[in-house]
């Protein structure tokens, strides 16, 4: 029988540019996390779990707390809570508020990693699901998505993942950038999402914008801060960058 895939469901309350880095770090950090939803206060963030919706853990803005004091008397208490700060110390009002960590805004995905571990061991319901998930033989798995219905304008086009560059995160959206062309074309997924669905032999998020295609890879060479720059097989004006956290992994995914 099919085992729908479990994940610790999190709850990103940050400043919009911030809490969407911090969103992308969560699922390197730790695989069996995905971010839900992701608000730029607390107060949004209660309406919407008593709204119905769910969540496992709150990662959030400690910073962000005083402006909305009292909310904190409308959460559900058995939902866990990972403050982060530019501030890097401990207050008794933080644990007050259902902490289960505090970390640094600038943290290690180190560091991040052993906050899920901590989360795991404390709320071993929610590692007994990821770890039932892992025991589904891999036969059972979601299909890859290898079809995407495309937008130019008022059209409407299909593309097959031959034709994918890579895929771009900017001002909002998301595009499919086509081999050789260049042409972007908008598409409804998320980064975050595709990045599950997608070949993972044949696809790479390599920083925080781009999902890239091993295909469309013509040149690499070292960039500055321990980076790589890609030049890519497909008319592209702007650099095109493997952050300095997915240099390791990158270089395994290519040489494979």
């Amino acid at each position: 029988m099919k085992v729908e895939k479990q994940f610790i469901q999190c709850l990103v309350v940050h400043k919009p540019d911030e809490g969407y880095r911090l969103s992308h770090q969560i699922h390197q950090a730790c695989e069996e996390a995905k971010t839900v939803a992701v608000f730029p206060s607390w107060d949004d963030a209660i309406q919407y779990l008593r709204g119905g919706g769910k969540a496992d853990v709150i990662l959030g803005s400690y910073e962000l707390t005083d402006l909305h004091p009292s909310v904190f008397d409308k959460m559900d208490k058995f939902i866990p809570v990972v403050f982060t700060s530019a501030k890097p110390f401990v207050t008794e009002k933080a644990f007050a508020l259902n902490c289960l960590d505090f970390i640094n805004e600038n943290c290690s995905d180190e560091r991040l990693t052993k906050t899920f571990d901590k989360f795991k061991l404390l709320y071993p319901k929610a590692k007994a699901k990821t770890d039932q998930e892992k025991a589904v033989p891999a036969d059972t798995s979601f299909p890859q998505k290898t079809r995407f219905l495309v937008k130019s304008g008022e059209q409407l086009f299909q593309k097959n993942q031959e034709d994918v560059a890579f895929f771009l995160a900017e001002g909002g959206q998301t595009y499919l950038v086509e081999m050789v062309s260049g042409e972007h074309f908008l598409v409804s997924d998320k980064l975050m999402d595709l990045e599950e669905q997608l070949d993972s032999t044949q696809f790479f998020r390599i920083n925080r914008s781009i999902i890239l295609n091993v295909k469309a890879i013509g040149a690499i060479k070292k960039h500055v801060n321990s980076r790589l720059k890609i030049t890519p097989k497909v008319n592209y004006e702007d650099d095109i960058i493997v952050s300095r956290e997915k240099v390791s992994k990158f270089k395994k995914w290519v040489s494979q």
